[in-house]
């Protein structure tokens, strides 16, 4: 009896347990940097903007397995210190802002620059995730990044071409968890009969 007990208790803590899955990731949709994602203003007190208003973004979205094409993204400008980002949004949408497909909130974040080859890239820090493509969904330990690639350097600052990556554990809903719940209370009362 105490084994069956401790079976189901072992089964049940790993349905409860969270799921670190990639929540929504995108290609480079820039075939070049004459069509860049970011630009960054120069200095220790600059700033970052971001968007894509073209075709060829496809905002691929694993943990519901759907896939959104021709999307366009925007980040307002989000104040630069040195390395460190303020708080900022990055909202991805079909036809209007205001309706986004996935949208990232952040508290800060930072730029990270390479050693040897490859772009910098942005990570954030204390992330959120919302938007019709996740609806119903509840995030934990939320991240998200951005690899830069195409520096082009301009009179006013740099411009990237970027990649985009996010990852979340999932923590299941209560009414699935109470479902569980029900469906190893019946496993454990079959066994005793």
């Amino acid at each position: 009896m105490l084994k069956q007990a401790l079976i189901i208790g072992l089964a049940f803590g790993a349905f409860a347990a969270a799921n670190a899955v990639t929540i929504a990731t995108h290609q480079d949709p820039a075939l070049n940097g004459s069509t860049p994602l970011f630009f960054v203003t120069p200095g220790a007190n600059g700033s970052v903007t971001g968007s894509w208003i073209g075709n060829g973004l496809t905002l691929d979205v694993p943990v519901v397995s759907q896939s959104f094409n021709n999307v366009k993204m925007q980040m307002n400008s989000v104040t630069k210190t040195g390395n460190t980002l303020g708080a900022g949004s990055v909202v991805f949408y079909t036809t209007n802002v205001a309706n986004p497909l996935f949208q990232i909130d952040f508290n800060s974040a930072t730029i990270f620059q390479p050693f040897g080859l490859g772009g910098s890239y942005i990570e954030g820090n204390n992330v959120t995730f919302s938007g019709s493509a996740v609806n119903g969904l509840q995030f934990q330990n939320a991240q998200f990044a951005f690899s830069f690639a195409n520096p082009v350097q301009t009179p006013n600052g740099n411009t990237y071409t970027a990649s985009f990556t996010s990852s979340a554990d999932v923590v299941p809903e209560p009414a699935t968890m109470a479902v569980a719940g029900l469906a190893l209370a019946a496993l454990a009362k079959r066994k005793r009969k």
